[in-house]
């Protein structure tokens, strides 16, 4: 065993490396505070199925990501439109499949695939997307399909999703009108969205969740705090949680919110994180976070293809931005999403797929520290 362990090689980027392992040993000490041995357990069996995945995607040379992400997106889409048949239900929200006895999101593999995909379309076709016609066909399509699949029983997700194309196609350089006029008609698609939720009785037929959308956007907006309060139990609970780790904390596993605060080891267990080690772990966690997505804009300025620039920058930056979203729904910035802490959360294939991704980002750091070009 030991001889084993000595003959694995970690390549690409080391801070990567030691910063992920980092992030998932204190998921362990976090989650069993929070949830308890018998939850911890199912985590540590999925942590390790990441991380051995993370270690294997990171030795195949990304270029054959471009082909495996073009049939991931299909896949992707197939298993989006079994949500919509045979999907399994939990609390209210249809986004779960089952195969063979396993429950999973496509919504988790979407989030990876469509980024490869976008990043191949980008790529192979970037001297003709200052056309619109071609920035529609090519890149713009493939995105609005993905979030309008995922919309109806997921807006956070999909919106996650969409800001992430978003992202792609500024660092990709596409023109700035063309995704100034996204923005702005996506913006319009919300607005009659959330009016026809609210005040009419077809946006709750069309989307059945939008009624709970309209709930907590309506109650983030209240000024009444004791009245906002009542409705937002999570957030105030969680906000309690913050209150008392202050600035150094109660120390680990001395949390006192962690049996009322619903969902403490997955959505809001950035609370946890800071009523038990304080202010002082919350920083060391975002600054994690910051570097992960420093690296890989080292990473992306060093790469000679195309595709393995976008690649690496995007996915990071979905990370890392729904670590930002999960962090701001704890502290009450956010109206509350159910967007897990990328690493550190309970979960199962958001948990996988996150190392999947990293394992890609770092295939990108390899091949670009032994300075070899692979042209995709």
């Amino acid at each position: 065993m030991v001889s084993i362990i000595k003959n694995i090689k970690f390549k690409g980027d080391f801070t990567i490396w030691i910063v992920v392992f980092g992030l998932s040993l204190f998921s362990i000490m976090i989650v069993y505070s929070a949830a308890g041995w018998v939850d911890l357990t199912g985590h540590i069996v999925k942590l390790f199925i990441g991380l051995f995945a993370m270690y294997i995607v990171h030795l195949i040379p990304f270029k054959y990501f471009s082909k495996l992400g073009q049939i991931g997106f299909f896949v992707s889409v197939l298993l989006l439109i079994m949500v919509f048949l045979i999907g399994v239900s939990v609390n209210g929200a249809s986004r779960w499949v089952s195969v063979a006895g396993l429950q999973f999101q496509p919504s988790d593999i979407a989030k990876l695939t469509i980024i490869l995909f976008m990043a191949r379309q980008i790529s192979i076709n970037r001297d003709n997307l200052n056309n619109l016609f071609s920035f529609l066909k090519f890149v713009l399509a493939p995105l609005l399909l993905v979030c309008m699949l995922i919309l109806p029983n997921n807006f956070s997700t999909a919106a996650l999703i969409f800001i992430n194309g978003i992202v792609l196609m500024f660092i990709a350089k596409i023109k700035v009108n063309l995704i100034a006029k996204v923005l702005g008609y996506s913006f319009l698609l919300a607005i009659l969205i959330y009016g026809s939720a609210k005040f009419t009785p077809f946006g709750t037929k069309i989307f059945p969740r939008s009624a709970t959308w309209v709930s907590r956007i309506d109650s983030y907006f209240i000024s009444d705090s004791t009245e906002r309060m009542d409705k937002d139990y999570q957030q105030t609970q969680a906000l309690v949680a913050i209150q008392n780790g202050s600035f150094f904390g109660l120390g680990p596993g001395k949390s006192t919110q962690r049996n009322i605060l619903p969902y403490s080891e997955s959505d809001f267990i950035f609370a946890i994180i800071i009523e038990e080690y304080g202010l002082v772990g919350g920083c060391v966690i975002l600054l994690s976070y910051l570097i992960l997505l420093f690296r890989s804009i080292r990473i992306s300025l060093t790469t000679k293809s195309i595709f393995g620039s976008l690649i690496v920058v995007s996915l990071m930056f979905s990370l890392v931005f729904q670590a930002l979203v999960n962090i701001l729904v704890s502290i009450g910035v956010f109206p509350v999403t159910g967007q897990t802490l990328p690493l550190i959360s309970m979960g199962g294939t958001s948990l996988v797929f996150t190392f999947i991704s990293l394992g890609v980002m770092l295939s990108v750091s390899r091949t670009s520290i032994k300075g070899e070009y692979e042209k995709a």
